[in-house]
């Protein structure tokens, strides 16, 4: 399969680009893990394959529209 026919498939299929697609799964699996509690979010951020935790805070933010510190008092203040 062609990278074009991959992206359009891709495209189709998600509604998002391959780099968009993987990065929400990114942030899913974050939001699994700043539900636990366990880890620091810079731990976090490393663990889900984002390499500088402040671009990963900027595409959480995005993503989520708070920022990791924002969900996480937000989730205990809930408790």
């Amino acid at each position: 399969m062609s990278r074009t026919a991959y992206y359009t498939k891709m495209k189709q299929i998600t509604g998002l680009s391959p780099v968009d697609f993987i990065k929400q799964m990114r942030i899913k699996k974050a939001l699994k893990l700043l539900d636990e509690g366990a880890m620091p979010i810079t731990e976090i951020a490393y663990r889900v394959g984002f390499a500088d935790p402040k671009y990963f805070s900027r595409c959480f933010k995005a993503e989520m529209e708070m920022t990791p510190t924002q969900y996480i008092e937000r989730r205990e203040s809930e408790k």
